[in-house]
């Protein structure tokens, strides 16, 4: 059965409804919001700019905008080897809206002071949606297309800033000329003469890897943890050597806020030839953009 936008929004939804200062300002600003064209995240992974990793309780994506609700007890920060899987974005651009539950006493606010600055949160994004539409930049939200290669296509070119996501490997690769069925490996060579390889890499443990995309997304360490690891250094590091100016198109794996497959674009990188080791490699973020490949 087709995975629709109704059975996400019900879903995400049914996800927080153990909490119950969340339930209710999620399922209002929803129910007040009532526009199918404006997406929603909820338990959204960050990456905050001192490194650590926080869960905000809504995200906005095309207002690149976070509701975080200051439940009593509640800590937002994730410790490194929880939701490991799950996309992460970073908060940089980002802006971050919190509701309080604690009064300035520590004592919980009575719900008509709730709903006030919930409305108003509504309201907020109803005035970017606005600002957005005026200006000919907002794009709804089609969910049963949100993933397809052909959007992307069609764009001409793509930037991390417009959150880009695909559910396989080959979506991804459709973005630069691959006409075939399916690919298993974790990299592939742009068939257009450039020497641009994309890369698909889990930023997290996982095998013989601990990789990690850190510095406000600008570097990527790949780290080996075992002696196959090392050994596949060793290799890269020589290729890379013959070959410093290779760029890596990164699609990074994840998981989406309800166990789904996600690739994300986190931008172009190269190796840093400077920061080399028996045990690992790092690379640098050259652009945030890529025009899409036709097939020769």
């Amino acid at each position: 059965m087709k995975f629709t936008k109704k059975d996400y929004i019900l879903r995400s939804l049914k996800k927080v409804a153990h909490k119950r200062w969340e339930y209710f300002i999620i399922s209002r600003v929803i129910h007040k919001l009532d526009d199918d064209h404006i997406e929603f995240v909820t338990q959204q992974l960050v990456r905050c700019k001192n490194g650590q990793r926080a869960l905000t309780d809504l995200y906005f994506p095309q207002f690149n905008l976070h509701l975080e609700i200051d439940e009593p007890h509640h800590n937002g920060s994730v410790a490194a080897d929880e939701r490991r899987e799950q996309d992460i974005v970073d908060e940089t651009g980002h802006e971050m809206i919190r509701i309080r539950i604690l009064d300035e006493r520590g004592i919980e606010r009575e719900l008509p002071e709730v709903r006030v600055e919930t409305d108003s949160f509504v309201e907020r994004l109803r005035s970017e949606k606005n600002a957005q539409q005026k200006s000919g930049t907002f794009s709804p939200w089609d969910f049963e297309h949100r993933y397809d290669p052909k959007r992307i296509i069609a764009m001409g070119e793509f930037s991390v800033s417009d959150n880009v996501l695909f559910r396989t490997q080959v979506d991804a690769m459709r973005c630069f000329g691959f006409t075939g069925k399916g690919h298993q490996r974790g990299i592939w060579k742009v068939r257009d003469g450039s020497g641009d390889m994309l890369w698909f890499p889990r930023l997290y443990e996982h095998g013989m890897w601990r990789n990690e995309l850190c510095k406000e997304g600008k570097v990527i360490y790949e780290r080996a943890i075992n002696e196959d690891g090392r050994a596949s250094i060793r290799k890269q590091r020589k290729e890379f050597e013959e070959n410093p100016n290779q760029n890596l198109i990164v699609f990074a794996k994840a998981r989406d806020s309800l166990g789904f497959r996600l690739l994300r674009y986190v931008g172009t990188f190269r190796v840093n030839l400077a920061d080399l080791s028996e045990d690992h490699l790092s690379f640098n973020r050259e652009r945030v953009s890529e025009t899409v490949r036709h097939p020769a």
